[in-house]
């Protein structure tokens, strides 16, 4: 079972619990004239108007809606046809972060390049690098290279080490 179906299933069987207090809060406040308020918590959920003061689940809920928003891109298992795109000829990838990125399941241009806003703060996240792949313009320089083109970047680091796009 992946990570995302684990956090689903997760998700689901805590809205059940809070549909359920949420219930039996409205059903007890119905039938009792003199029930007492909740205490208030820093951020209230609203669920059918009625408000949930409760910091724990308020907070779950949040970055359950946070994890939502923040989508993983694909990924892949393996390179494509066995041959994956050296990476290190965009500006900003090392050694090290194209092994990170390879074991992350990214291994071809086109890959960096199809990155949406949401895919790239997953990411971000993944890397413990906020902000660099906007900052060094990744993915514009994945599409340029995902066409077959060359960078400056690219240019100077063929020239430099005599590589190619393409690993040997």
């Amino acid at each position: 079972m992946s990570a995302d179906t684990i956090q689903t299933v997760i998700y689901l069987i805590l809205l059940a619990l809070i549909i359920g207090i949420i219930l039996s809060i409205n059903k007890s406040s119905k039938n009792d004239n003199d029930c007492q308020e909740l205490p208030l918590s820093d951020n209230p959920l609203h669920i059918n108007n009625i408000q949930i003061n409760h910091k724990p689940i308020n907070k779950f809920i949040d970055t359950i809606q946070k994890q939502e928003k923040d989508k993983k891109p694909i990924l892949l298992n393996q390179a494509r046809e066995g041959e994956k795109d050296n990476l290190q000829l965009i500006k900003g990838v090392g050694n090290v972060l194209e092994k990170v990125l390879n074991d992350m399941g990214i291994y071809h241009f086109d890959q960096i390049a199809n990155w949406t806003e949401e895919e790239i703060s997953w990411i971000d996240k993944s890397l413990a690098f906020p902000g660099r792949i906007k900052r060094e313009n990744w993915v514009e320089q994945a599409k340029i290279l995902a066409s077959g083109k060359t960078t400056e970047f690219t240019q100077k680091a063929q020239k430099e080490k005599g590589t190619t796009s393409k690993k040997s």
